[in-house]
């Protein structure tokens, strides 16, 4: 049975990401790494509200938040960027090596 509230979120954030898209057109070019970031947040609210999340990804969203609400102008948010991937790419390691593999 297809879980229709989940369906209805990742519709609505399609809906984001499509006129995301389009309005990137005629927007200046720091707004599209911020609409980025923007929408990996709204990806792990969606996450978060149907249970498919956990501590690394509440403290992942937390961050993203910090950063897509607060004053941050285009160099600093590149930084964040830059730290949240790196963070990421750490976390993408742990989850995908096999069991008992040292780090």
């Amino acid at each position: 049975m297809p879980d229709h509230t989940l369906q209805q979120d990742l519709f609505l954030f399609l809906g984001y990401l499509l006129s995301s898209a389009h309005g990137l057109y005629g927007e200046p070019q720091g707004y599209g790494p911020f609409r980025l970031l923007d929408a990996s947040r709204r990806l792990l609210g969606v996450m978060d509200a149907h249970g498919l999340s956990d501590p690394y990804l509440k403290e992942l969203c937390q961050a993203l938040e910090d950063a897509v609400t607060g004053t941050a102008g285009d160099e600093e948010l590149r930084r964040i960027a830059d730290g949240l991937v790196l963070r990421y790419a750490e976390e993408l390691k742990t989850r995908l090596a096999p069991s008992g593999a040292q780090g």
